[in-house]
């Protein structure tokens, strides 16, 4: 039960060379993790073996396995999404293996844009119901229309938030979802944190209706700027 990220390898710039480099090298790792709170205990990027550095989706048996959750149970926990799911940049646990950190990386604001591009008719039918269920229940002041066709990324990973903080499953009681924005990139195209803190106020009031992240939403600006 394979679904890592095909794109496999060492990155050489942007947001997925850092993501690399901050989980693999100890003082940048440790820094990440001061400002979680807690050390955690990785589960991906990690480059094993072969120097692949895999990224999972949550349904893989790598990770069902390490989170508690047996795969015919996982079937059903997952029904809220299409079989191909979110592959994450980083995930990682806290809380003694009971905190489940779902990471999504970013070098440059423009990354934040993306539309829904689900094809299949079933598929883009339950990711809208999954997606409009999230934000009616716990952000009912945002515009859907965000959700969907400006920020649908973001969209898809607030709805595995709280899906998956709805109850808890295998060994995880809590979901946290770290949006780890790398500050002055100098191997792509370097953004201020100023940018980072502005561009984030806008995008959440328009999804969410606040400026401010949602409950179990950690937005760390990290500066690499003087990082080789």
């Amino acid at each position: 039960m394979g679904y890592s990220n095909t794109s496999k390898g060492r990155g050489v710039k942007g947001s997925k060379y850092w993501i690399q480099t901050v989980v693999e090298e100890e003082e940048l790792r440790r820094a990440l993790e001061s400002e979680l709170g807690e050390a955690l205990e990785w589960l991906s990027p990690l480059a094993g073996n072969e120097n692949t550095y895999d990224e999972y989706e949550l349904r893989d048996g790598y990770v069902c396995e390490r989170l508690g959750l047996f795969w015919a149970d996982a079937e059903r926990f997952f029904a809220f999404w299409p079989k191909r799911q979110p592959q994450w940049d980083a995930l990682a646990l806290g809380g003694e293996g009971t905190v489940l950190y779902l990471f999504e990386a970013k070098a440059h604001v423009t990354e934040l844009e993306s539309k829904c591009a689900a094809t299949n008719v079933y598929s883009k039918e339950l990711i809208i119901k999954s997606m409009n269920e999230v934000k009616e229940k716990y952000f009912a002041r945002g515009d859907f229309e965000a959700w969907l066709n400006k920020y649908y990324q973001l969209g898809n990973r607030l709805t595995f938030l709280r899906k998956l903080g709805e109850k808890p499953f295998g060994k995880i009681s809590a979901v946290k979802l770290v949006l780890l924005n790398f500050v002055n990139d100098n191997t792509y195209i370097p953004t201020p944190k100023e940018e980072w803190e502005g561009h984030y106020k806008s995008v959440l009031a328009e999804m969410t209706g606040g400026e401010s992240p949602p409950e179990d939403v950690i937005i760390i600006n990290y500066d690499v700027g003087n990082l080789k």
